[in-house]
């Protein structure tokens, strides 16, 4: 008995490991990857500082910055998602519901911490409902969280009724909730301070421990993760609990950044978060994907916004751009994986 438990164990290690290295080798491919976004990054930068005096100022630079670290804690947890094989839909919505029941509570008077935790447990509901959602009835991802996505934006307008909830808190504390989302460290906004803590700990949970070997094993091989002794539904809730909390995080920062709680809030973040996924390198099928690639691809699309927004062109345009670019990522992505086949 102790030695078939010896020998199961040996094949769920062989396995996660044999996931991990393949979903994080630096193979060709990915070198050409992360160098192509590395040269898009600086023609973007060239481009727009020749046409801009103000892009390469310190202010400019800060604000690309702090617009990039919301999109960025919710591309993190979109990573992982994406790596075991999942997708999330909801966390343009999530953000929206989580951002007005946050500024819904510190109007009634509910203390700042208290305030910020239940938003949390937003998005650990959220979480959990499309988790159950896929593990248990065996919903495709896809449709789950686009129904997610609808029901929670539908939520907090129902919730709101269609007005923003303005936050005016004047208690003495510090830091008061705006400082969360619009004060300054060493000159750098807090939002992107904790934006960098977030994403240690995501590289470090799919790098250095166990969970994250069996993301990628999930991704990978689902069947295969089964058989070795991999909890593959455990996992898969865990990962989906993960990027909604995450996600409800960045609408509790998006809140204070507004001082409001605004139902429209969040719109697109989804497709941001995706496109920095793909285009970092992930694959939709899962088992592949590097977080400091996606962080790379956040900034691209950050730096390209900014520069958009620099030259005058509209919102618009901006989404056009945004399409294109997730047109195309995903048919690299396609491409990719016909070659491998």
């Amino acid at each position: 008995m102790n030695k078939n438990n010896e020998t199961k164990q040996k094949e769920k290690e062989k396995a996660t490991k044999a996931a991990t290295l393949g979903g994080n080798r630096l193979s060709g491919a990915g070198v050409k990857e992360r160098l192509g976004l590395f040269v898009s990054l600086i023609l973007l930068i060239i481009i727009f500082s020749a046409f801009s005096p103000v892009f390469l100022t310190f202010n400019n630079i800060t604000n690309l910055l702090l617009s990039s670290s919301l999109v960025g804690i919710v591309s993190a947890g979109m990573t992982m998602v994406i790596i075991s094989g999942g997708f999330d839909l909801s966390v343009g919505g999530n953000v929206a519901l989580t951002g007005v029941i946050v500024a819904s509570l510190l109007e009634s008077g509910v203390p700042q911490g208290a305030a910020m935790l239940l938003g949390l447990l937003v998005g650990v509901a959220i979480g959990t409902f499309n988790g159950l959602s896929v593990t248990q009835l065996k919903i495709n991802p896809f449709i789950t969280t686009l129904a997610t996505m609808i029901i929670v934006r539908a939520a907090a307008y129902i919730y709101t009724k269609g007005l923003s909830i303005s936050i005016y808190d004047t208690r003495p504390v510090f830091p008061d909730f705006g400082f969360w989302g619009r004060g300054m460290l060493l000159n750098i906004p807090v939002p992107v301070w904790l934006f960098v803590l977030i994403a240690i700990g995501v590289y470090i949970l799919l790098n250095k421990t166990t969970l994250g070997r069996e993301i990628y094993a999930i991704g990978g091989n689902e069947e295969a993760a089964r058989v070795s002794g991999i909890h593959v539904n455990k996992v898969k809730l865990i990962v989906y609990i993960l990027v909604a909390t995450l996600t409800a995080f960045a609408g509790v920062l998006l809140a204070s950044r507004l001082t409001a709680g605004v139902p429209g809030s969040g719109s697109g973040y989804e497709f941001q978060a995706i496109t920095a996924v793909i285009l970092g390198g992930a694959t939709l099928s899962g088992g592949k994907g590097r977080l400091e690639d996606t962080i790379l691809a956040v900034i691209v699309l950050g730096v390209l916004g900014n520069g958009f927004v620099l030259l005058g062109l509209s919102s618009f345009h901006q989404d056009a751009a945004r399409g294109l670019l997730l047109l195309i990522s995903v048919g690299l992505d396609q491409f990719r994986q016909r070659r491998v086949a």
